[in-house]
């Protein structure tokens, strides 16, 4: 029986996001990137030491998640975010998660890693509807569009600052 077996899943599930958004509130404070630095902390790799090939849907869904985080940044740099902004946001991108996940063809390994850029804008979601971490629910979205642009081919991408 492993030590985990005996804690409650609600529990268990906390502790498990607690790590993640403690991980990834850095990426809402500003601070110097450095993007030559591997990281492996979302399982996303590069394919064969290149950027994943993308398709239209795709690329278009995450200009959209990227276009709705930048007009909310100087709100939630600001702490001027209300919970109901947040949780609009929030529904925003589950919107565009959603209208990836029904019109993107990727090829199975292409989707794979996709996968693991959308469930960190998803658990971001979640964060910021939870009316608690909502700045750590942005920082995780933050990351995840990071990482996409790091592991995407994505003509034009540009990295959010901040």
């Amino acid at each position: 029986m492993s030590r985990f077996s005996r804690c409650s899943p609600l529990l268990l599930a906390a502790f498990l996001l607690a790590g993640t958004l403690q991980s990834a509130q850095s990426a809402v404070e500003p601070q110097e990137h450095n993007n030559n630095a591997p990281r492996t902390e979302s399982g996303v790799t590069l394919n064969n030491g290149k950027p994943w090939k993308t398709d239209a849907p795709l690329r278009k869904g995450m200009e959209a998640i990227q276009r709705d985080m930048k007009e909310a940044l100087p709100r939630i740099h600001a702490g001027t975010e209300s919970p109901r902004q947040y949780v609009a946001l929030a529904r925003k991108m589950r919107n565009h998660v959603n209208g990836i996940f029904k019109q993107c063809k990727l090829p199975p390994k292409n989707d794979v890693q996709m996968h693991l850029v959308l469930d960190q804008v998803l658990q971001g979601s979640e964060a910021m509807e939870a009316h608690n971490g909502q700045a750590s629910g942005a920082a995780m979205i933050v990351h995840a569009l990071d990482l996409y642009g790091r592991h995407f081919e994505h003509a034009g991408w540009k990295p959010i600052t901040h």
